[in-house]
């Protein structure tokens, strides 16, 4: 999901954290406690919500060390230098049983010029292959049709012994902004695994990195019912990042250092896509603002379910704020959202759309996680 997406998931996080602790101590504590003390509390759901991305693109990824790297200029352009590179690393990682990474960089040669190239896995084959490109001009990618190379130097292939998994499209492009990162991993069975743009979706989103901040929460308001109620907030707002992520289908290493490889993730939407988003947004407004009414202290609305169950919050407050909750979910957030998204189905399915494969989806996933790099 974009970054506004992660925001208002932990924001919304922290609303229903407020509601549970309230419900645990009492007398809306905690909720006359934010609004005496001023309290940001809340917003520290939306700081964490957005955390895991920070992380990962302002720190992992310039952590990340490299055992090779391709960095070639438009006077340099050797398609074998990638491909020997690349079937070394596979070939290495299998020999010394260890991690190899590989960096491919961009050949830039002007603030709005690139050279492109191509790299493909062929696992059936057992080859890498490397074709030189146009040079292509802005982030629209037009390019000029003169610039091709001759077929004999533009094209490569190299050969490698091990078994590869690679799960994501065969063809990446190399052209715009910063290039794509792989890691080749032995495996049990003698295969390697390749992941793409490793130092993502690894320990910076993780339920372990969401433990380890929580206690932030005790360093801002002690042991004290807000400090416990901040605690929550930071790790169920970190941990709200990781899920939403989730839906998409790179998924996330969830328990790092115990564990090595991302959990592959639930398969229901892209991250990026625009659809996905605006549902998320549109969810989370509406449950923070159901949220908000339901701690006040005067309730500016009510659920007809609970008032014709004889429900009251005063009374029953667990069996209201459920009730409640469900009936503003089917009477609010979820027509709209089924409308929406059949008539887009039902205007893609006229315009003849093709539904991308898992490893086409996937890759353009990661492509744009990575910040629109051969989208």
């Amino acid at each position: 999901m974009k970054g506004f997406a992660h925001f208002l998931a932990g924001l919304t996080t922290a609303t229903f954290v407020v509601v549970i602790a309230n419900a645990y101590y009492g007398h809306n504590l905690i909720a006359d406690a934010i609004v005496q003390n001023k309290a940001l509390i809340l917003i520290l759901g939306g700081i964490f919500g957005i955390l895991p991305d920070t992380i990962d693109f302002r720190f992992a990824k310039y952590l990340q060390r490299h055992d090779y790297e391709v960095d070639m200029d438009e006077w340099d352009l050797d398609p074998k230098k990638v491909v020997n590179t690349l079937a070394r690393a596979i070939n290495q990682a299998s020999e010394e049983n260890r991690e190899v990474n590989v960096m491919l960089h961009t050949v830039k040669i002007s603030s709005d010029q690139w050279r492109q190239y191509n790299v493909q896995f062929d696992t059936e084959n057992n080859k890498v292959i490397c074709d030189i490109g146009p040079i292509i001009s802005g982030f629209e990618k037009r390019p000029y049709i003169t610039t091709y190379l001759p077929k004999e130097k533009a094209h490569a292939e190299a050969s490698f012994k091990p078994k590869l998994n690679y799960g994501y499209d065969a063809v990446t492009h190399v052209d715009i902004l910063s290039g794509p990162d792989f890691s080749f991993f032995p495996e049990k069975d003698g295969s390697v695994r390749a992941d793409f743009i490793p130092w993502h979706r690894r320990w910076g989103h993780s339920i372990t990195m969401g433990i380890l901040l929580a206690p932030i929460g005790f360093m801002l308001y002690g042991f004290t019912p807000l400090g416990w109620t901040a605690f929550w907030i930071i790790m169920l707002g970190y941990w709200s990042h990781i899920l939403t992520d989730h839906f998409g289908l790179m998924g996330s290493n969830m328990f790092p250092p115990f564990t090595t490889r991302r959990v592959p993730g639930f398969k229901v939407t892209r991250s990026m896509s625009p659809l996905a988003n605006i549902f998320t947004n549109y969810s989370n407004i509406l449950l923070i603002i159901f949220n908000m009414n339901a701690w006040s202290k005067v309730h500016y609305f009510e659920m007809p379910w609970a008032t014709m169950l004889g429900l009251s919050a005063k009374v029953n407050y667990a069996e209201w704020y459920i009730v409640s909750l469900l009936n503003y979910i089917i009477y609010y957030i979820l027509p709209p959202i089924l409308v929406a998204y059949f008539a887009v189905v039902y205007y893609e399915k006229k315009k003849g759309y093709r539904e991308l494969t898992d490893k086409e989806a996937m890759t353009k996933e990661q492509l744009e996680e990575l910040g629109g790099v051969n989208v």
